[in-house]
């Protein structure tokens, strides 16, 4: 049973949004949320416990999928999987860019599904599973030393704790969350989650 699993489905079509939460129910994951639009994908992200995403490329008449992918990899560091009809080059050249852990196209079997999620964690996993690099090697390369609490916040990112996790898990505020994001950000010169990932692993 996958009953740990949250995933979140982002799908502008109804009918197969809820046909893709019957086959995750089915499977014994938990249905965090059902997003149709971008703005309410982003408000779920915020306010549930997500370990997973399933999402559409196409919303509505832009993709606004691909943005939400970007904005998985570089803020929230959530595995996901595009459930998409497209499929031409030019689809796939910039949903590569935003770093999926699959791609499912349309119409797709339940086991599909199913197996996107199961190996997209596991890849997710796998990627995370790094030895950590002491606060005084990370402080080599940093403009301004890091404190301790702030790598903290480094450790829970390179886990792949999402901004809600780590506020729960450090006991700290949502608020206090992104602002150590921001100090650590500028000290090791960098923009997004990913960037900081690759800085880590190559120390």
């Amino acid at each position: 049973m996958n009953d740990k699993i949250s995933i979140l489905i982002v799908e502008d079509e109804p009918l197969i949004a809820q046909d893709i939460s019957d086959i995750c129910k089915e499977y014994g994951y938990v249905v965090s949320g059902v997003a149709h639009d971008m703005e309410h994908a982003l408000q779920l992200l915020e306010s549930k416990k997500v370990d997973y995403v399933l999402l559409d490329i196409r919303l509505g008449h832009k993709d606004h999928g691909l943005d939400i992918g970007q904005i998985l990899s570089d803020e929230f560091y959530i595995p996901f999987s595009y459930i998409t009809s497209f499929s031409d080059s030019t689809t796939l050249a910039r949903a590569k860019k935003t770093v999926p852990m699959g791609y499912l196209t349309k119409p797709f079997r339940p086991a599909d599904v199913n197996i996107q999620i199961q190996m997209g964690i596991s890849l997710h996993e796998r990627v995370n599973k790094t030895q950590m690099p002491p606060l005084s090697h990370i402080n080599k390369i940093a403009t301004d030393p890091l404190s301790e609490r702030e790598y903290e916040v480094v450790v829970a990112l390179c886990n792949g704790s999402s901004n809600k996790e780590i506020s729960e898990s450090l006991y700290i505020s949502m608020n206090t969350v992104k602002s150590h994001l921001k100090n650590i950000f500028i000290k090791l010169d960098i923009r997004t989650r990913s960037e900081l990932i690759k800085k880590i692993l190559g120390i």
